[in-house]
């Protein structure tokens, strides 16, 4: 990067690099289920050989992925939950979920992009816009921007 003159691809190198960094910094600093909980809470899963895992369960799985840093599993939990979802917000929001871990892991805009394009569909065939919808469309946005 350069001072001063940034040109197109620094901008795109420096806006991609502050997204990474505010996905990573919100995982974080996010209180996250214990150890001792993600394995009971994953037995008691695959224990249950239930089809759905409850979207609020797979939200919390991922997190406690993502905040020690386990964003292959992460993405797995999210791709799942895209599955059990019953909307096209919950699809969008869980799809959004695996684009961060995406980015995270491996950082390649041709994983990302396809993720990005299903969640705006998704959330294009929302019948409400109530704030869910605009929690995933603020996400979906803030993705796009930092990924120009």
């Amino acid at each position: 990067m350069t001072d001063g003159g940034d040109n197109g691809l620094s901008s795109a190198v420096r806006a991609q690099a502050a997204l990474k960094a505010r996905i990573a910094l919100k995982y974080r600093e996010m209180a996250v289920i214990s150890d001792d909980q993600y394995r009971i809470t994953q037995t008691a899963i695959r224990d249950n050989h239930a089809h759905q895992t409850p979207l609020h369960t797979s939200e919390m799985l991922f997190s406690k992925c993502m905040h020690d840093g386990r964003y292959s599993e992460a993405s797995i939990i999210a791709s799942l939950a895209v599955l059990d979802s019953n909307t096209p917000v919950e699809r969008a929001h869980f799809t959004l979920l695996q684009a961060e871990a995406c980015l995270l892991r491996q950082d390649d805009m041709r994983a990302i992009r396809p993720l990005l394009q299903q969640a705006a569909d998704e959330l294009a065939h929302a019948g409400t816009h109530d704030d869910a919808w605009h929690q995933a469309e603020a996400m979906l946005e803030d993705m796009q921007a930092g990924l120009l």
